[in-house]
C-alpha cells in the first residue's frame, strides 16, 4: 500500500480506532494514545501491507495490543508511585540485594496481570490498583456486581498462581 492510500486508510479507520481505546479505557486521551500508537505503527508498515488484506481488522488487532501496552505502562507507573519508588529511585531502606527483588517482584506481578484477559485485567485493576467496591466497579462497567466478585476472585487466583509458578513456591 502507498503512503497516500494509507492516508486516506487511517483517516477511515480512526474513529474504530478512537472508540476501541475509549471502550478500553473509558477515557477521550487514552484514546488518543491508543490511536496515535496504532496508527503509527500501521504507518511503519504500510508499504508492506498488500492491497488484499483486511487492513481494518489489522487496525484492531493493533489497537487492542496498543491498549494492553499502554494499561501496563499504566499500571507500572501507578506501582512503582504507589510504593514511592518514582521512576528510577531505589527506596533508600532496602540494600541492594532487596531493591532487585523488590523490582523483580514488581515486574513478576506486572507480568502476571499482564496474562490475564483484558476485562480480567480491567476488573482486577480497578480493585486492586484503584481500589473500588465491587458495588462501583459494578456501576462504572454495567456487570453485575456478583460477576464482577466472581470475575476479581478469579483473576486474583490466577495471578496468585502464575506468581507461585514463577517464584517456584
Amino acid at each position: 500500500m502507498d503512503r497516500s492510500t494509507f492516508e486516506q486508510t487511517a483517516a477511515r479507520l480512526r474513529p474504530l480506532i478512537l472508540r476501541i481505546g475509549r471502550d478500553f479505557f473509558g477515557s477521550a486521551d487514552d484514546a488518543e494514545d491508543v490511536a496515535q500508537e496504532t496508527l503509527m505503527q500501521l504507518w511503519r508498515y504500510c508499504e508492506q501491507l498488500d492491497e488484499g488484506r483486511n487492513v481494518e481488522a489489522l487496525a484492531i488487532r493493533v489497537a487492542k495490543n496498543c491498549c494492553v501496552n499502554l494499561k501496563r505502562r499504566q499500571h507500572l507507573t501507578l506501582v512503582r508511585e504507589t510504593e514511592g519508588m518514582g521512576e528510577t529511585r531505589p527506596s533508600p531502606h532496602l540494600s541492594p540485594h532487596e531493591e532487585v527483588e523488590r523490582e523483580e517482584a514488581i515486574s513478576a506481578l506486572d507480568e502476571a496481570v499482564g496474562q490475564l484477559k483484558p476485562r480480567e485485567r480491567q476488573l482486577f485493576e480497578m480493585r486492586q490498583v484503584e481500589g473500588l467496591s465491587s458495588e462501583e466497579i459494578s456501576q462504572q462497567t454495567g456487570i453485575a456486581k456478583a460477576s464482577v466478585q466472581s470475575m476479581v476472585a478469579m483473576a486474583r487466583k490466577k495471578v496468585f498462581n502464575e506468581l507461585k509458578r514463577r517464584m517456584n513456591l
